[in-house]
């Protein structure tokens, strides 16, 4: 069965499609636990965009959202995931978290994330079989 998705590495001229994803999504989770640092989260994104495990998700030929991933002899540790507001709840995120938890298998490795604890997208892992293993400072690592 063909992906539901395709993948392109980031370049630095990404940041302005992956910073407002970002931010409308993080910003109010955030906000609720503490107060947000534009500057500091505008450098985190920019730093990440730049970073060479950082992609593009696309789905039908349009850029549909954005991740990191860090992969180690043993883990493969997804960083970020942001998908664009007319994308979300349509499969898409399954669909790549399904693509991505069959690849760590395949190299026989774990597949890591973080979520922050109010973070609606804690239910799509806890559904797709990911396990928390720790908390800390208001985010939740999980393990699939």
């Amino acid at each position: 069965m063909p992906l539901a998705f395709e993948l392109r590495s980031a370049t630095r001229s990404d940041f302005d499609f992956c910073w407002p994803i970002y931010r409308d999504a993080m910003k109010p989770l955030t906000e609720a636990l503490g107060p947000w640092n534009e500057a500091a989260q505008h450098k985190l994104i920019a730093d990440a965009v730049a970073d060479a495990g950082t992609s593009i998700l696309r789905q039908h030929e349009d850029d549909a959202g954005w991740l990191q991933v860090e992969e180690t002899r043993h883990l493969v540790h997804l960083q970020q995931l942001f998908l664009a507001p007319a994308v979300r709840n349509r499969g898409l995120g399954t669909s790549f978290l399904t693509w991505m938890k069959e690849r760590a298998e395949r190299k026989r490795k774990d597949l890591t994330l973080e979520v922050m604890t109010n973070n609606p997208a804690r239910r799509l892992y806890e559904r797709l079989g990911f396990k928390a293993i720790s908390t800390a400072n208001n985010k939740i690592t999980m393990r699939y």
